[in-house]
């Protein structure tokens, strides 16, 4: 039988930087919408920290812990 084609590290890794990824991307799109509305800088960068600290917990709670989903789990 052949064993998974990615380590447990190598998992983690991706689902770590997946994390990271999206709750940037949530703080990105905060900012954005401030920007918009003709906010001004320190609102802006305000925006950003408050949508990336949202945006992280978001993204803990979309992306589960990968051991839950690998291959010993199936067995």
């Amino acid at each position: 039988m052949v064993g998974p084609s990615i380590t447990d590290e190598e998992r983690e890794q991706f689902l770590f930087r997946l994390r990271v990824g999206f709750s940037l991307f949530v703080g990105a799109s905060m900012a954005l919408v401030v920007l918009a509305g003709d906010g001004g800088a320190t609102t802006m960068a305000g925006a950003f920290l408050a949508g990336s600290a949202v945006g992280a917990a978001l993204a803990w709670w979309v992306f589960p812990d990968s051991m839950g989903m690998g291959p010993r789990r199936r067995r």
